[in-house]
This record gives C-alpha cells, structure tokens and sequence, in this order.
C-alpha cells in the first residue's frame, strides 16, 4: 500500500523540525520579524519542504496552537456540562499556569487567515460541538450559556495573567469557580450589600 505523505517518516521529521525551529526563532523574536527565508535557513531545508507542509507562516502557528490546545479540547469532550463545569475550570488554570513563555506566545498570536479560529474560539466551538442545547432551554439560549461559561473563564484568566498570577493557583482556581458558577452572588458581596439596606430601611434589626 502506498504511504500517503502524512504517514511518511520523512514528512512526520521534516513537520517536526519546522515547529522545533520556528518554536526556538518565536523564543528569540516577535512573530511579525520571523520570515520563511530565515526559518527554512535555520532549519536546513528548502522552502519547497516548508510549503508542502504550510501554505504561510501563519497556517504554522495555527497547527501549532490546535497542538497545544489538543489536551484540554479532549478533556471537553469527555465531560458533561455543567456537572463538571469545577473540574473544566480546574483544568484550564493548571493547563494554562503551566505553559511556558514560548507556548503562551504562539497562543497570543494572531495571524491573518481569515477563517482561522483563536484558541478561545476552538474552545467555544468544542463546547457548541458538544452541547447543541440544554434540555431547559432552546438552541440560542444554550448558545448564550456557554458563551457565558467560556468568556468568563477566558477573562478571569487573562486577568489573572496581567496581574502577575499574583493570587496562588490554589485559591485562584476556587474564586474563578465561584465567580463562574454563582457571578457576584459567589463573592458573597451582593449578601454584603442586601445586610446594609436592610439595615438602613430599618427592615432588619442590625447590631
């Protein structure tokens, strides 16, 4: 039986090599600065090899973040939402804490394919793939739901990144779940506040 190119050793090594070099050259430049010239250069291949594997640098960095995204795109696919919404969580923080500098580069990258999806998105897009509705609830309504779950732990995310992850992992991944799953109702503050007007209005008899 004849190999097709994807099962050729030649092909897997050179596919191999092209990430190992532009992974070294994201380390050492910003994207915008590394072209096919150098990278081929680096690596000792033609970019006649480089094409047959990539249309562009940019379809490179897509292969290489649906790669670094393949293990948390599994681990959707085997839960069930919501019931293991503390465990998605869970998960996502440890996966993304624990990516190197050069990995959380490569996934900040944009690039300008058109149709290309950002890591968020095919996170999305697994959940939507997952869970066409929710029994109480219709399609759009769904739709909403988990747009809500998977922005939210996005953002809480990156904030927590800009921040320093000045918050250490393990309180950090409680307070996005309660955050996630219960809004601001899981700071406890909106019960905060309902005590003080209650209090004010003279409803409540307060200490």
């Amino acid at each position: 039986m004849d190999r097709t190119p994807k099962q050729d050793l030649r092909f897997i090594k050179n596919e191999n090599l092209i990430q190992k070099t532009f992974r070294e050259m994201i380390a050492e430049n910003e994207y915008s600065r590394i072209s096919i010239k150098e990278l081929t250069e680096r690596a000792q291949i033609n970019r006649k090899t480089f094409y047959l594997h990539y249309p562009s640098l940019d379809h490179l960095v897509v292969a290489c973040q649906l790669k670094l995204m393949e293990p948390t795109l599994q681990m959707i696919t085997r839960t069930v939402f919501p019931d293991d919404a503390e465990k998605i969580i869970q998960h996502s923080f440890q996966f993304m804490a624990a990516l190197d500098p050069v990995d959380k580069k490569i996934l900040s990258i944009k690039g300008k394919i058109p149709d290309a999806k950002s890591p968020s998105d095919l996170i999305r897009e697994c959940f939507f793939e997952k869970y066409h509705s929710f029994p109480e609830y219709n399609h759009f309504e769904s739709n909403l739901i988990i747009t809500y779950f998977s922005v939210c732990l996005g953002v809480i995310y990156r904030q927590w990144e800009v921040d320093g992850q000045r918050i250490p992992i393990e309180e950090m991944i409680p307070l996005a779940t309660r955050l996630i799953l219960h809004g601001l109702d899981g700071t406890g503050l909106t019960e905060r506040k309902t005590q003080e007007t209650a209090c004010s209005d003279g409803s409540e008899v307060c200490p």
